[in-house]
């Protein structure tokens, strides 16, 4: 069974490498707010106020076995975004939020390769964090509690890390 398992989740990834694609983390200080996409050109190195944290994580841009949406939604009242895969939770709208779109395709179960996406909240600020590394919120990031692991994700190499890093200063440093 296990080596069916591995089989499995081995021949998802194989099937889904070419349609691997960037989710990048965006930081606006004056907002404190974060925000996720795979489109770089949507606020490129940084606009708007907008600056890039780095790429998060490596995520899918198509539906496949194994994978489930990421749904993001928008709450304008408050500025902040929502991400879960679980669209009961918020179906087309409630609680202030709005249905954007589907933001990605994740793993909906560990396999080789992936590591957990864990969802943060900041009651104080409203801030919903996504992030694959427990000790970048740690003791660093105050205010933040864990809510769930939201899925699974191919971690980025080691220059992609070194920018979320830069990202992980710049947010310490203006809060």
């Amino acid at each position: 069974m296990k080596k069916l398992l591995l089989l499995s989740a081995l021949l998802l990834l194989i099937g889904s490498a070419f349609a691997q694609q960037t989710l990048y983390r965006y930081f606006n200080p004056k907002r404190g707010r974060h925000y996720y996409t795979t489109n770089y050109n949507e606020y490129g190195s940084g606009a708007n106020g907008w600056y890039l944290d780095g790429p998060q994580c490596l995520v899918f841009d198509h539906d496949d076995r194994g994978l489930v949406p990421l749904f993001r939604y928008f709450n304008s009242r408050t500025g902040d975004h929502y991400y879960t895969t679980q669209f009961s939770e918020l179906g087309r709208g409630a609680n202030g939020y709005v249905f954007e779109a589907k933001a990605c395709y994740i793993a909906r179960n560990p396999g080789p390769r992936l590591v957990p996406l864990l969802a943060y909240f900041n009651r104080s600020s409203g801030d919903h964090f996504l992030t694959t590394s427990r000790d970048e919120i740690g003791n660093g990031l105050t205010g933040f509690e864990f809510t769930s692991t939201v899925g699974y994700v191919i971690p980025v190499d080691r220059d992609a890390d070194r920018a979320r890093d830069k990202g992980r200063d710049f947010y310490r440093d203006h809060h």
